[in-house]
């Protein structure tokens, strides 16, 4: 996208931002916000406009037991040639239905789960963004000098449309 300072900072344009980061980047980190907090990477298998970001596992795996007790979880994507970083803060769920499974599966998956979408060892965790921060320095997606804070986007109860809003600082150190 590589925008110039001139072109206005809007909601649409960062989700377009967000679009293209996660597109070219299918790899972040998990982070789940219960249970200690787990981290760990994972590749997404799809993304739809800011609103919603699948991720395949098992159903046995700590990251679907942790979304089933506390649904609150954070994806984080860098692109390191851009300078830039998307953080999506969501709410996610357990997707278990056999028409969804098929429909998100990538063959890649196979020797992961050889027995298929169906096979009895996959689901889904679809993350419902709630607020997404930006930061893309080949963008100009920065406050001037060097980029202290990310743009922010937020949307209330998972509806449309986004909005910007003033990303969170301390006034004074702790």
């Amino acid at each position: 996208m590589n925008q110039d300072r001139s072109d206005p900072l809007t909601a649409g344009r960062m989700l377009a931002i967000v679009d293209e980061l996660l597109a070219s980047n299918p790899y972040g980190f998990l982070v789940s916000h219960g249970s200690g907090g787990h981290t760990r990477l994972v590749h997404h298998l799809g993304e739809s406009g800011g609103s919603e970001v699948w991720i395949g596992t098992s159903p046995r795996s700590r990251k679907a037991a942790d979304v089933r007790a506390v649904p609150g979880v954070t994806y984080a994507v860098e692109d390191r040639n851009r300078f830039a970083y998307v953080a999506l803060y969501a709410d996610a769920e357990v997707v278990e239905d056999a028409a969804t499974l098929e429909a998100r599966w990538v063959p890649d998956l196979e020797a992961f789960f050889p027995e298929g979408p169906l096979g009895g060892d996959f689901v889904l965790l679809r993350l419902a963004p709630w607020r997404i921060e930006l930061m893309s320095f080949a963008d100009a997606v920065h406050p001037e000098p060097y980029g202290l804070l990310p743009a922010a986007l937020t949307r209330a109860d998972g509806s449309r449309p986004w909005q910007a809003v003033q990303a969170d600082r301390v006034d004074s150190p702790p």
